[in-house]
């Protein structure tokens, strides 16, 4: 049983997709608390000019958990549409998807948490990704922080594999998840260039998948999946 866990993004880039893809289970661990200079509400397209950040905000709390964070304007949702249609119109995915775009972008909701996911779950299911998707407030036993945590929700559904990007090796402790038997997978990432739109400002790479998707929409999954590879985690 291969699981993977992260905080819910908002348009989260390849990596995470990819993360998603390689699991039978993957847990938004959205009980931890939200981070202001993170990703959970914010991720970066490519306009006429390069790279822009799409960015939700969010009303400020402090201690206040990804679950809990409210977004402060529903009217930023509706601008990112409007920033999408002028940077993507007569792409492929775009002209595809741009009704089902917007209404992801008119949600009924102002909760940080489930704009991120939803904008998650578009992605997955644009990519064909049958991974079983879960809340980590929706799961029994969570107990802990950091490396603790993260073991004990994989010890939930008996994780023989637990599947980490490296930034996350900072904070693992490998004891924790010997104890359940259950071993540390390390993602290797290749990254890859795609047709992009605006070749005048050329390649811009560490952008949402929402960028490879309107652009590429048949081929996506496929780049996606031959990226990164896992590799057993041996501590130095």
């Amino acid at each position: 049983m291969k699981i993977a866990i992260h905080q819910p993004q908002y348009w989260p880039w390849p990596p995470y997709l990819h993360k998603v893809m390689y699991a039978d289970v993957f847990v938004y661990l959205d009980t931890v608390q939200f981070n202001k200079n993170g990703l959970q509400n914010r991720n970066q397209v490519k306009t006429n000019k390069g790279a822009t950040w799409l960015t939700l905000p969010v009303r400020q709390r402090l201690g206040q958990s990804i679950s809990g964070t409210r977004v402060a304007d529903l009217k930023a949702l509706a601008k990112h549409f409007k920033t999408l249609s002028m940077s993507y119109a007569g792409r492929p995915g775009f002209e595809r998807w741009k009704t089902e775009l917007e209404n992801v972008l008119t949600p009924d909701t102002d909760s940080l948490c489930a704009i991120a996911i939803n904008s998650t779950e578009w992605m997955l299911e644009k990519l064909g990704i049958q991974t079983r998707r879960i809340r980590a407030s929706e799961v029994q036993g969570n107990t802990g922080r950091g490396s603790v945590l993260i073991a004990s929700i994989c010890k939930s559904f008996g994780a023989t594999s637990y599947l980490s990007g490296r930034g996350a090796l900072q904070y693992m402790n490998p004891d924790d998840f010997d104890q359940i038997g259950c071993k540390i997978m390390v993602q290797s990432w290749r990254p890859f260039t795609y047709e992009q739109a605006h070749p005048e400002v050329g390649f811009t790479k560490d952008l949402s998948t929402l960028d490879l998707l309107l652009n590429c929409p048949e081929t996506a999954a496929e780049m996606i999946c031959s990226a990164g590879d896992w590799q057993i985690y041996s501590p130095q």
